[in-house]
Formats: C-alpha cells, structure tokens, sequence
C-alpha cells in the first residue's frame, strides 16, 4: 500500500502540473480533477498502510 500511495502522488502531482500549462479550459479542469481523485486514492491509500493489523492482536482465550 505505501508504494501505491507514492505511485498515485507521483500521478497526481504530474497531472496537476501539466494543468497549470493547459491552455483549454476544460483540459484544465478534466487534468485537475483526475488530479484532485488521483492525490485523494494516495491519501486512502497512505491511511491505510498506516493502520495497525488489529486482527493478528486479537487473542481469543476460552477457558
């Protein structure tokens, strides 16, 4: 998860870039959006490789 979070930084923050030089308006606004999803996936993605394994934690004693 930690290098698909990179991976879709790196998308995001490329096709961020390359809006800023788009001249169609509505390139700008398409790049920038695919942009906005792509940096927020990362951000899910980095959450989730951060989250502790709460299932191997998880003893279950019956006695």
């Amino acid at each position: 998860m930690k290098v698909l979070s990179i991976v879709f930084y790196i998308i995001g923050s490329i096709l961020l870039i390359v809006s800023c030089f788009t001249t169609s308006i509505s390139a700008t606004w398409w790049l920038g959006g695919i942009a906005v999803v792509a940096l927020i996936i990362g951000c899910v993605c980095q959450f989730n490789s951060n989250q502790p394994d709460r299932m191997k934690y998880h003893h279950n004693d019956i006695d």
